[in-house]
């Protein structure tokens, strides 16, 4: 044996090295851009990029051979999210936390899906149900990358009606964007016969799903409060960990969800938001919201360096002037309209108006649509559809990682009760 057998530099290893470090990276980078310019999905997708460009291996990236494992790893990201975002709604039975997210939900959500579904095949010839596809799965405000704008800890009053706004937008609206994909798999399997299936979507698809998604949701958050409590109390909290609970408030009430054929998105957010609702020690609220998010962290620094790898592998494609042009209407044009559009008359200021309307992040729920409908249906146009999601996720990601620094620096002055 030579000394050079000794070494072994497989893929297999070299891939643990890197993830090992993006899990570092994870663990450091959001502390070291705190207050700064950038937030990390911009970083991680650099790393990424920089990773394609050393490598040898990433020319032939496809998701649509791995339509499956996407879903399934985005999916876990975002029921993630959803937890941790819910944790941080301390009053879910109060009209002060909605009555700016509900016309979010009400007007401008819709309004988004309908004038990105125009966009997309106006400009991409995208077939309808391509393009009503679109407009669902980029209509959300990512609960994952619009964590820098949501509102405080549980151990913290929400004294901002606008980041309040955003974080309970956010919750639910990852779980709305479900009916509308559905309309769009309707529409690819039945075609425009829509007197044959539409009262079947609207009874099932919309109203049914999410009815079971509101009472399984808020029912399993009170139920775990009652079983969890006796266990975390100040006298036994060393009997089980933290961390266990908010995988078990994560987990429990998705799947019991989704088994009784409801929405687990909206499911999981209300479930925590009950749990933080009920939960009066507030310490314990923190540390159970702290691990969901350093998973979070973890996930997402993950998915954003493949992001930045798949686009450097499929450069010259995404560089396509009619795709950039559909993204940049979108998330300059369509979001800050629709959402304006739906705040008329509310008793807010301009630029809390501004920072509601335009701060409709897009990332990584909007993948797991994406998978979702393509594992379900083979939808026309789908690499294309997929390149547009991605060319738009990262732009969204630098338009609002850049500037949201700034804004939250002036929401300090601006959004206080």
């Amino acid at each position: 044996m030579t000394y050079s057998d000794l070494f072994d530099f497989s893929t297999y290893n070299i891939h643990l090295l890197l993830i090992g470090i993006v899990v570092l990276l994870a663990a450091t980078i959001p502390n070291l851009l705190k207050n700064k310019n950038i937030s990390e999905p911009i970083i991680y997708i650099a790393i990424g990029v920089l990773i394609f460009l050393l490598g040898n291996n990433y020319s032939s990236i496809a998701p649509l051979n791995n339509v499956k494992v996407i879903e399934q790893i985005t999916e876990f990201v975002v029921i993630i999210a959803l937890t941790n975002a819910g944790l941080k709604i301390k009053n879910p039975f109060s009209w002060k936390t909605w009555k700016y997210s509900f016309w979010l939900l009400a007007i401008a959500m819709p309004l988004t899906i309908v004038a990105s579904a125009f966009v997309s095949s106006w400009i991409l010839g995208f077939a309808p149900a391509t393009a009503i596809l679109f407009g669902s799965l980029i209509s959300p405000t990512d609960p994952v990358l619009a964590a820098d704008l949501q509102t405080t800890k549980p151990s913290q009053n929400d004294i901002s009606k606008t980041r309040l706004a955003l974080t309970s937008e956010a919750g639910i609206n990852d779980g709305l964007a479900f009916p509308f994909t559905y309309f769009a798999i309707f529409l690819a399997t039945r075609g425009d016969h829509y007197s044959e299936w539409i009262g079947e979507w609207f009874l099932v698809d919309f109203l049914l799903k999410t009815i079971i998604g509101v009472v399984v949701g808020l029912t399993l958050g009170w139920i775990l409060y009652k079983i969890i409590f006796p266990f975390t109390s100040k006298n036994q909290q060393s009997n089980i960990t933290r961390g266990i609970l908010s995988l078990s408030l994560t987990l429990i009430p998705y799947a019991v969800t989704q088994m009784l054929g409801g929405y687990g998105f909206i499911a999981v957010f209300l479930a925590a938001s009950a749990f933080s609702h009920r939960e009066k020690d507030v310490q314990h609220m923190d540390n159970l919201h702290d691990f969901t998010e350093e998973i979070e962290r973890i996930f997402v620094a993950l998915l954003f360096v493949i992001l930045g790898i798949y686009l450097g592998a499929n450069f010259p494609e995404l560089l396509n002037y009619k795709l950039i042009s559909v993204a940049l209407i979108l998330i300059l044009v369509i979001r800050p309209i629709a959402g304006y559009l739906s705040l008329l008359g509310k008793k807010i200021s301009r630029f809390e108006k501004f920072v509601l309307s335009f701060y409709g992040i897009r990332g990584v729920g909007s993948i797991y649509y994406l998978m979702f409908a393509l594992a379900t249906v083979n939808f026309a146009e789908s690499e294309q559809l997929i390149q547009l999601t991605a060319i738009t996720i990262i732009l969204s990601v630098l338009v609002h990682g850049i500037s949201a620094a700034t804004i939250q620096r002036k929401l300090d002055k601006y959004d206080v009760d």
